[in-house]
């Protein structure tokens, strides 16, 4: 007989080296392709963990900017919270500067007024310190020369028999050149003439307004009572008087209202010699 052979031997034919080499080929081929997996797992965990790690500095590098950015945004608030406060710091100072300014320039009025009265006073104390004519006509002078900044001018008084206005003293003037002025026919020309008559017809001051450029710079009509007795003139100003401020046209009213009367009391008083009146004449002058 003739015996079949098979397609193949099989396995458990084979032999046992063959069988061992193919399984350790087989465990090599594993386990090289576990290691080679293992390494790329590694390599890709590690490249994973770089990147997490740049993205957590990236994370601590903009939270560190934000940090920054609240803090200088929190001084900022700060700033402008104390730019604020010191605002209102200076509107206040300011407003208690401005009050002091008004404070200081109501004072500085008050003493320029306090002064001016102090001037009006010491002028009626003067007008009537001397019962004697020429020192009443010095006292005079010597206050608008003072005061006022005259530096040359004139008296001048009523003649009503003749109905002229002569003058009687003058200061730093030629009184021999000075016209006798007949009333309602002032010298044609003559400024200063025209402006006396007038003043002492109507009973008007004549006053230079702005700077004084010409003569006349004022005329003050002399009152006694409601009459006009008479005129002062001021021909020119002293070189640092240009114009006429308020207190020179009230110390020009004092001048005005007193002077005549003043001239008039002291030229009765020297015509008695200095006699008191009796007492019956002043009693029945009193009824």
């Amino acid at each position: 007989m003739i015996e079949k052979k098979g397609r193949g031997s099989r396995r458990s034919d084979r032999p046992v080296q063959v069988v061992a080499a193919e399984l350790k080929g087989k465990r090599d081929a594993f386990l090289q392709t576990f290691f080679k997996r293992g390494a790329e797992l590694t390599d890709e965990l590690v490249s994973e963990n770089r990147r997490l790690r740049d993205q957590i500095a990236s994370l601590e590098a903009e939270n560190a900017a934000l940090k920054t950015q609240l803090a200088s945004d929190e001084a900022i608030r700060d700033l402008l919270r104390k730019i604020e406060q010191l605002e209102r710091e200076k509107a206040r100072l300011l407003s208690t500067v401005h009050k002091q300014e008004e404070i200081s320039h109501r004072v500085t009025e008050i003493e320029a007024e306090l002064e001016n009265f102090a001037n009006l006073y010491v002028a009626s104390f003067q007008l009537h310190s001397s019962l004697r004519v020429r020192a009443v006509v010095r006292n005079v002078r010597e206050l608008l020369e003072q005061l006022v900044g005259a530096r040359s001018l004139a008296i001048y008084f009523i003649d009503e028999a003749a109905r002229l206005l002569s003058p009687i003293s003058a200061y730093g003037v030629d009184m021999a050149a000075l016209p006798v002025i007949p009333l309602h026919e002032a010298p044609a020309g003559d400024a200063a003439a025209v402006a006396a008559e007038k003043a002492y017809l109507t009973g008007i001051p004549h006053i230079a307004e702005g700077e004084v450029m010409a003569a006349p710079a004022a005329c003050i009509p002399l009152l006694l009572e409601d009459r006009v007795v008479g005129v002062v003139t001021i021909y020119t100003l002293l070189a640092q008087k240009k114009g006429f401020v308020t207190v020179d046209r009230e110390l020009f009213k004092l001048v005005g209202a007193h002077a005549g009367g003043a001239l008039v009391a002291a030229h009765l008083w020297g015509q008695t010699d200095g006699r008191l009146p009796s007492v019956d004449a002043l009693r029945e002058a009193c009824a």
